[in-house]
């Protein structure tokens, strides 16, 4: 009995003593390191859209531009949504968000502001050209390329608004926003639910 506590001791003396000098292993990567990766890119730019396009609507009120002010609004509350959508994507797919903590918004008319954000969208969406759903896709994660699909999407429906306000300056457009998605929509051209998430149309966040 002494003969095997002597050895099981010398034991775990060697086990610790390798333990302390070893090498450190590798910390495990997660497998949805890249895609994680995206989520959060995606949902930076929400974030920082979102409070430019505050900002914009505050300028086309000093303006007069209702029609402008009101389509700002509404992209900004569509552009909230979807970062929390994909902030809570990035929570199950076992990573961490942190919204960034310093925005500069740009200033000038509205119809500048129009402009610029249309330019920025096409631009932006030029450069990623679906990369990051790619990825998810390759990777075998549909749940992540369905967030950063419905982000691309919203990304284009608000470019085809800002285009039409920033061509026609109607005062007449009534805009709905999905309380669960984000989905912004045209309320003459909307379903009685979400096509995205099938949240009922009597949930949406109306701005007129």
């Amino acid at each position: 009995m002494v003969l095997l506590l002597f050895v099981a001791s010398a034991g775990i003396l060697v086990w610790l003593y390798y333990t302390a000098t070893g090498k450190p292993k590798p910390a495990h990567e997660s497998v949805w390191t890249e895609t994680l990766a995206d989520l959060d890119a995606c949902c930076r730019r929400k974030h920082v859209k979102s409070a430019q396009y505050e900002h914009f609507a505050a300028i086309a009120d000093r303006e007069q531009r209702r029609d402008a002010a009101r389509l700002f609004r509404a992209m900004a509350l569509s552009e909230r949504l979807q970062e929390n959508y994909c902030a809570g994507a990035i929570v199950r797919l076992g990573g961490n968000y942190t919204p960034p903590e310093r925005i500069i918004v740009f200033r000038g008319t509205t119809e500048n502001n129009l402009a610029r954000s249309i330019d920025y969208e096409r631009r932006t969406m030029d450069e990623r050209h679906g990369a990051e759903i790619d990825r998810a896709m390759q990777l075998g994660n549909r749940y992540a390329a369905r967030m950063l699909i419905w982000a691309a999407a919203n990304d284009l429906r608000h470019v085809a608004f800002m285009e039409h306000c920033h061509c026609t300056q109607a005062d007449s457009c009534v805009y709905l926003v999905c309380p669960s998605c984000g989905h912004l929509y045209e309320a003459t051209r909307c379903d009685f639910y979400c096509p995205s998430c099938l949240t009922s149309g009597r949930k949406f966040v109306r701005f007129e």
